[in-house]
């Protein structure tokens, strides 16, 4: 609850997506909109949560061994946390499908289940 209550605030900053974005221009409020109105949906507050607690469940790369349907990777070419060269990596598995830079975006869409 404190985070579902925390989200709208947290987004309307525009601080935490600049962070994600190389250029501050690309941040619209239609963005910001767009992320809030994903941040709000079922289960997004849980995978945030193993997001940052760094969660002792599967790494990505055991998880892409077990998944029987296409994956898509989108990886921002510019992202301060992951560099794009750790994202590559996750391009010769068999589940993977396609795997996108986002040039000029410090953010990455990894693993989205096509």
């Amino acid at each position: 609850n404190y985070w579902r209550k925390n989200i709208p605030v947290l987004a309307k900053s525009h601080r935490v997506t600049f962070q994600c974005y190389h250029g501050t221009s690309q941040v619209t409020e239609e963005l910001v909109q767009i992320i809030l109105h994903l941040g709000l949906g079922p289960g997004a507050v849980d995978v945030f949560l193993e997001f940052i607690c760094y969660s002792d469940g599967l790494l990505p790369e055991e998880l892409l061994l077990q998944v029987k349907c296409p994956v898509l990777i989108a990886w921002g070419d510019k992202d301060p946390w992951e560099s794009i060269k750790l994202g590559r990596v996750y391009r010769d598995f068999d589940a993977v499908e396609d795997f996108v830079v986002l040039l000029m975006l410090a953010t990455s869409l990894k693993f989205a289940l096509s």
